[in-house]
Parts: structure tokens; sequence; C-alpha cells
């Protein structure tokens, strides 16, 4: 794992090398919403056993992007999933979290925007279900991969501007892999 997180931040800062030095570095940061879809069957039964059930999930994100043309960006971020379940007195809590680096690509259609982004991270569960206690497990850390396309409305004008996208993140976890996929709106000033 560390092997090939080496390798892409070596090859992320070579292709930065020749990067154009004229362009200015841009942020972005921004909240979403969506589904995750858990791969280990532990997860899903406890998640199924919450009588009554209310649930909310929640995404933030923010990133620093690094000019590498005027169409493409290296965006060095981080990415966030709150998935929190609760009823009857009982709740489950699933807190994913990832460091992510990549690219965004902007394929000169207007504000069209595509990311493909290596993203390394894990998920803390804590939760309260039959009895049994306060308990909090934390999954392995995995490699993993997110894409997402969007639209940004403030592409080249140098100002914060809203995006609207929505995104895929596949995250391996030590024997299972959980998929998330989320809209967002995001604030950036490429």
């Amino acid at each position: 794992m560390k092997k090939t997180a080496l390798i892409i931040l070596l090859s992320m800062m070579s292709v930065c090398a020749f990067a154009e030095k004229k362009l200015d570095i841009g942020f972005d940061f921004g909240l979403g919403s969506g589904f995750v879809f858990y791969g280990d069957d532990d997860v899903k039964d406890r998640n199924k056993s919450i009588g009554g059930s209310s649930q909310v999930v929640v995404e933030g994100s923010a990133g620093i992007l690094f000019p590498v043309s005027k169409f493409v960006f290296l965006r060095i971020g981080a990415d966030s999933v709150l998935d929190a379940r609760w009823g009857s007195g009982e709740y489950v809590y699933l807190w994913d979290y990832c460091g992510e680096l990549g690219f965004e690509i902007y394929p000169g259609l207007g504000g069209l925007v595509f990311s493909v982004d290596y993203a390394l991270g894990r998920r803390s569960d804590f939760f309260d279900v039959d009895d049994s206690g306060y308990t909090v497990r934390n999954t392995k850390w995995g490699n993993g991969f997110a894409f997402s396309a969007g639209y940004d409305f403030g592409f080249e004008r140098n100002s914060f501007a809203p995006e609207i996208g929505a995104s895929w993140r596949h995250m391996p976890r030590g024997g299972s892999s959980d998929n998330i996929i989320s809209v967002f709106i995001r604030i950036s000033n490429v």
C-alpha cells in the first residue's frame, strides 16, 4: 500500500513539474448527499436491525487545485461521508473518511469537468444496537478510487462559483468493499 501511494505521489509531482507557472492555485469545498452500498454483511445486518429508523447521509469535501495546464488540474483533497441511522433508542453512525489525490479535467465544453482520484481511507463505525452497549469499530485502511462528473459555472472566471456534480467512490475494506454514490454542490475558484 505504501509503495503504491508513493509511486502515485511521485508521478503526480513529476506531472506538476511541467505545469504552466502563470496559472493560479485553486480551491474547492462542497457538501452533498447520496447512498452507500456496504460490502460487509455484518454492517448490512446491523443497519437493518434498527426498527423504525431514520437516516441521513451527509458528504463533505475540500481540495486544493494545482494547475498543470489551462484545462487540467492536480487535486489534493479530503472527502468524508457520515451515514447516520437511528430509531427505537438504537443508532448506527458510519463515518467514512479519506484523502484523495488525482486530476480534474475540463474537456473544453464550457464548465464540464471530470475527475479521477486515488483514495486512501477507512471507516469508523459507532453503534449501540441490540443491548450490546456503545461500540466503536474501525476498518482497515484501504486503497480505492473515485470518479466524478459535474458542471462548474465559474470555470475560467477565477472567482468562487458553484459546481454541481455526481461521484462514485469505491473503497476496499480488507475483505469487502464499499461503494459510495453521491450528488454534490461545490464552491470552487478555478
